[in-house]
């Protein structure tokens, strides 16, 4: 039998359930293996290192301990969104998502860190708070949800929540050689979530397989876990290649790793069908991806405290944010509006066009899903602020990160990313699959038969504590 600390959700379930372990000694060793990696920055504080109450439960997430976004309230727990004037802020009712997990039987391993407020890709905080990469910890996990990611790709936990707003699930699952899975908006419960984009923003799920993000979907959408068809599909399935759009101007490393993998796929019979016109203007969905979160997140900051009888307002919080990223994103807001209604409404416009015109597109060449890297480049080193080298360029970070990510946030689809390979330095490489809204389901299936025919990646990770 594998050690403990490498079982999947599955896995875990199945020995707790057989009663090769009991709940006490699995989390007993996720514990010890939390304090071997406390460098890795993974969570928020303490939290979860007493037991709770809910450890016991029965259901199908039986005992097992799951790492939970600081953005998403846990009861009795400080939700702090890694923001300075939230430290003191706790929760006195579960999230709906973690209701669902403790009626299924799930307890906490801890609150993880993320991008200050869940305004950027990189996990980078001018404090503690900043998240390692667990295959190398002089870069960065990704984000915003970075503390998720790395416990889960470090095997602290077998999963975990996070929240996307446009890549913050998938961006640093797959910077950190691990699943993540963002599903239609509107799937999960959004009650006790600070939000920055009520139309936008969604939990969703990092595991370490395609069979824990299903189990989750199930337990967090209310849903009956599906059972897998018992043979392969006759029927090879089809996937459509945005080379135009999503394919362009990619890292030399993660162009080679992610050609491999669909050399491996087509090896295996599947259909790659290269789009070779650009299935949007990228300037113009990027502009729609950013301008409705900016138009609504005092909006749904306010909602948030006012729901919980806080005295802090979206004012307290945007005055004193840490972070010089995010302080430059938001400071704005504090004058006033700066997305006129005329802007949010064309936004939104953009993305009703764009996703029509993306349907029809998989509709005309007959293919389930759009197959892309996650993101055009690895993981970024520690010290990345708003501005990257890319080639012999400097570059947006935040841009050059959600690239590949916005648009399915943007039309509301759900999208997966699937470890791919790595770099020759080491590095992990995704590949994201989106599928049409409402479709969460055959594209979860659809990552399970994608998952087969690609190499095993390499989470080698670095002993050595910064």
């Amino acid at each position: 039998m594998t050690a403990p600390h490498l079982w999947t959700l599955a896995q875990a379930g199945q020995a707790l359930r057989e009663g090769d372990i009991s709940a006490a000694e699995y989390r007993s060793e996720l514990l010890r293996r939390r304090r071997q990696l406390v460098g890795l920055r993974a969570f928020v504080s303490d939290t979860g290192l007493v037991p709770s109450p809910e450890a016991q439960l029965p259901g199908s997430l039986g005992a097992v301990p799951l790492a939970v976004k600081d953005n998403i309230d846990v009861a009795h727990v400080p939700t702090t969104a890694c923001t300075p004037a939230l430290s003191h802020h706790v929760p006195l009712r579960h999230s709906g998502v973690w209701q669902r997990c403790v009626d299924a039987g799930a307890s906490l391993m801890g609150k993880t860190t993320m991008h200050e407020l869940a305004y950027g890709v990189t996990g980078a905080h001018k404090d503690q708070l900043t998240a390692r990469n667990p295959v190398d910890f002089s870069r960065l996990a990704g984000g915003s949800s970075s503390g998720t990611a790395a416990a889960v790709a470090a095997e602290i936990v077998p999963a975990g929540l996070g929240t996307d707003t446009g890549g913050s699930i998938r961006i640093p699952a797959a910077l950190c050689g691990v699943l993540g899975f963002r599903p239609s908006t509107g799937r999960y419960p959004d009650q006790g979530i600070i939000r920055i984009s009520p139309t936008r923003d969604t939990v969703g799920v990092i595991a370490r397989s395609v069979e824990d993000l299903r189990l989750l979907d199930a337990v967090l959408s209310g849903q009956r876990l599906p059972s897998p068809p018992p043979v392969p599909t006759a029927t090879p399935p089809v996937l459509a290649l945005p080379r135009a759009t999503s394919w362009a101007n990619l890292d030399p490393e993660v162009a080679r790793v992610a050609e491999a993998a669909c050399d491996g796929l087509r090896a295996a019979g599947w259909s790659l069908r290269d789009l070779p016109q650009p299935l949007y203007d990228p300037d113009e969905l990027l502009e729609a991806a950013t301008a409705v979160p900016l138009a609504e997140t005092r909006t749904a900051l306010d909602d948030y405290l006012r729901g919980h009888n806080s005295p802090r307002t979206s004012q307290s919080v945007l005055e004193n944010l840490a972070s010089t990223d995010v302080r430059a994103i938001l400071a704005p807001l504090l004058h006033g509006p700066v997305i006129g209604a005329e802007q949010y409404r064309a936004a939104h416009a953009v993305g009703r066009r764009t996703a029509r015109a993306a349907l029809r597109t998989l509709h005309s060449v007959g293919a389930e899903a759009f197959l892309s890297p996650t993101t055009v480049t690895p993981a970024p080193p520690l010290g990345t602020g708003q501005w990257m080298t890319a080639g012999s360029n400097q570059v947006p970070t935040f841009a050059t990160y959600i690239r590949n990510t916005a648009h399915a946030a943007v039309w509301g689809w759900p999208s997966l990313t699937l470890p791919a390979g790595n770099t020759s330095s080491g590095l992990p490489v995704g590949l994201l699959l989106d599928a049409p809204r409402h479709h969460d389901e055959l594209l979860l299936d659809l990552g399970r038969r994608c998952a087969q025919h690609l190499p095993a990646t390499s989470r080698t990770l670095h002993r050595e504590n910064p």
